[in-house]
């Protein structure tokens, strides 16, 4: 990625607010002091009383701004995550089980059991019980936050997290969207890219694309309009509006929001999406989208399947185009050249990222010793992953013709294992498709 010196059209000429101050100038510098939603609630691994060894739960394995992780949850589903490192020879804590009998996460290698809460070792199974457990024995703990089906993760210093916690996904006028009494039903989704982060963010600040971009989905190329976008600031952030009651925001460090009712004042819909930098050039999407209509949907499975099926087209859309654009900037191009007047938010955006993540002294892991440039980082980054059926991110483990173990063409254990097909999901799709467009149809012709 290109760092901060790159050369970009002044964010001033079209990123101003009405006071004339710059849209970034309020947002914090220091995003290791921030929270990043991390995973999915369900998601995490639980410990399972009674199995141990084989039988026993796997954590999860992810990153943070490059820092390798591990997740899971005790026997009382409670969610802990440290480094993953174990503190006897370094193999990563997530190739281990969660001990179904404590409930700590237990290493692969010789079993040493590290406590959630503490970071420290509890169990040395090879230790004579007249010695004691060395002293530095132990992990980094990352402050742990659920709220709302989702797991947030602050990468700094831990005192500075007491007082902070996320915003909550909510509606203009503040509700909660996921409380039952907002009206409003919740569908999620995380996916692990290797797309940089700030790539998908300016892409979802810039509406303009979207007739060209997403054709087929909720593109049409049909109702192309000239675009004024009107920016404002928000407390943690900035929002554009190029049609009243519509709105792309963004939330620092790494978040978005979409407001785009299909039918405003009837049916509503909010969009937060969390692009979660795993490392340079790597993401994690945590999704969420939040609607009033159709609610009844989600007790449908094969319904809830079609809004989620939906959600993924549009994604996967942006991806194939992203993954070009990083291939151009890697090759030495600018992720700015030219810019017209809907483009003030994503710019405004880039300054933000100038200014933080591709600062010289940016907010990147430096490798368990400190001396990993960053260059290094975004290389290891981008091979040391491949990806489940789920799409999320599973370490790649190197091709043997002799091991056994191997199941050919699986990329490794998936952190939510597909349900196995049932033979009435070969008609069910289409035949709730054409329900729900029977049912849309009639309710958007009433409102007409």
């Amino acid at each position: 990625m290109a760092d901060a010196s790159e050369p970009l059209l002044p964010a001033a000429k079209g990123a101003k607010d009405v006071s004339g101050g710059l849209l970034h100038s309020h947002l914090p510098l220091d995003v290791r002091k921030q929270w990043y939603a991390i995973a999915l609630s369900d998601d995490l691994p639980k410990a399972k009383a009674g199995q141990v060894g084989a039988a026993a739960a796997g954590p999860m394995s992810t990153s943070l701004l490059g820092d390798p992780l591990v997740l899971w949850r005790d026997l009382s589903g409670k969610a802990y995550c440290v480094a993953d490192k174990c503190p006897h020879r370094s193999a990563p804590l997530s190739l281990g089980k969660v001990n179904g009998d404590t409930g700590h996460v237990e290493c692969i290698y010789h079993g040493w059991q590290i406590d959630g809460v503490s970071g420290k070792v509890v169990d040395i199974p090879a230790m004579l019980e007249d010695k004691s457990i060395p002293s530095n024995a132990k992990v980094q703990v990352y402050p742990l936050h659920e709220q709302d089906g989702v797991v947030y993760v602050w990468p700094g210093a831990a005192e500075d997290a007491v007082a902070a916690k996320p915003p909550r996904d909510s509606t203009d006028s503040g509700t909660p969207l996921a409380d039952p009494s907002s009206g409003f039903v919740m569908s999620q989704m995380c996916v692990d890219l290797p797309i940089d982060h700030a790539l998908m963010i300016e892409n979802l600040l810039d509406p303009a694309h979207v007739p060209f971009t997403h054709e087929g989905t909720i593109g049409n190329r049909k109702k192309i309009e000239r675009l004024q976008m009107t920016v404002t600031k928000t407390a943690n952030g900035f929002r554009g509006s190029v049609k009243e009651g519509y709105y792309n925001g963004f939330e620092a460090p790494c978040n978005i929001v979409l407001h785009t009712p299909p039918v405003p004042g009837k049916m509503d819909l909010y969009q937060y999406i969390g692009c979660t930098p795993t490392a340079p050039g790597q993401m994690r999407m945590i999704y969420r989208a939040y609607r009033n209509f159709a609610t009844w949907a989600e007790k449908i499975p094969p319904l809830r399947r079609l809004f989620d099926d939906m959600s993924k087209k549009i994604i996967f859309q942006d991806y194939q185009l992203l993954l070009g654009q990083q291939m151009r900037l890697r090759e030495g191009a600018l992720p700015w050249n030219s810019t017209i007047q809907v483009d003030c938010l994503p710019v405004a955006y880039r300054r933000y990222w100038q200014r933080t993540f591709g600062s010289k002294d940016g907010p990147w892991w430096r490798g368990w010793d400190g001396k990993l440039d960053v260059e290094d980082l975004d290389r290891v980054g981008s091979w040391d992953r491949e990806f489940d059926c789920n799409g999320c991110a599973v370490p790649r483990k190197p091709h043997h013709p002799q091991n056994v173990l191997e199941i050919p063409g699986a990329a490794g254990q998936p952190l939510r294992p597909a349900a196995p097909s049932a033979w009435w999901k070969l008609w069910a799709p289409p035949l709730a498709a054409a329900v729900l467009a029977a049912i849309v149809t009639r309710k958007v012709s009433s409102f007409n």
